[in-house]
């Protein structure tokens, strides 16, 4: 990519201060226990998280979500673009947040933004390049400050030495419409292992979703 991008500084150590856990007793304990955890949780890093430095002074009113590109993984298609579109709106964080479906919609309806963002996505994926010209052309067509362009990695059930594995993965990018810059990328990949009920991967991806927006700049 062109954009010049600084890696994310590791995950913060984690340190309390004051009496040692063993020394404090009663409900004072459990809660302390309990917020140790949480945060040590909230610090959990992903895959893979790159940031713009311009990033820091980027706050986007609007945002659009490309439909995902799904690839092989068919029974993801539709779905991730839902969850996203909802932790989306749920953070609160944008004035209008367009849905991949809606994106979907409009861009059957409208042939100038089909070809747009084909090409876009094309350079993007064959060329690693985000053409700005494309993007404006689509911020304009859809009302949007930034797009964000989420692939769907891994989704699956499979089996790994024997044992029955659920894999999902998710990358996503999110670009400056006026620039065309990539601001911030991220993916990760979780799996989990079961015996007979299989885990639904449409929550795997939300939890994952959840995480990945968490640390995305707005």
């Amino acid at each position: 990519m062109h954009d010049r991008l600084a890696s994310r500084p590791p995950a913060a150590h984690v340190r309390t201060g004051g009496e040692p856990l063993s020394r404090i007793h009663g409900p004072a304990r459990v809660i302390l226990a309990v917020w140790v955890v949480w945060l040590i949780a909230g610090c959990e890093s992903l895959r893979l998280v790159q940031m713009a430095d311009e990033a820091k002074d980027f706050h986007p009113k609007t945002i659009g979500v490309l439909p995902a590109d799904a690839g092989i993984y068919k029974d993801a298609e539709g779905k991730i673009d839902g969850i996203i579109t909802d932790v989306l709106v749920r953070t609160k964080w944008f004035q209008t947040v367009v849905g991949g479906e809606d994106i979907r919609k409009q861009i059957e309806a409208n042939p100038e933004l089909k070809k747009s963002v084909e090409v876009y996505l094309a350079k993007l994926r064959e060329l690693n390049f985000s053409d700005p010209e494309l993007c404006k052309v689509i911020s304009e067509l859809c009302g949007i400050e930034a797009i964000l362009i989420p692939t769907v990695d891994v989704w699956e059930y499979t089996m790994l030495g024997g044992d029955k594995i659920a894999r999902v993965g998710i990358s996503m990018k999110l670009v400056d419409t006026k620039t065309g810059k990539t601001m911030w990328r991220a993916g990760h990949l979780v799996s989990e292992e079961y015996r007979f009920l299989k885990p639904e991967l449409t929550s795997m991806g939300r939890s994952m979703v959840r995480k990945m927006i968490d640390r995305m700049p707005h």
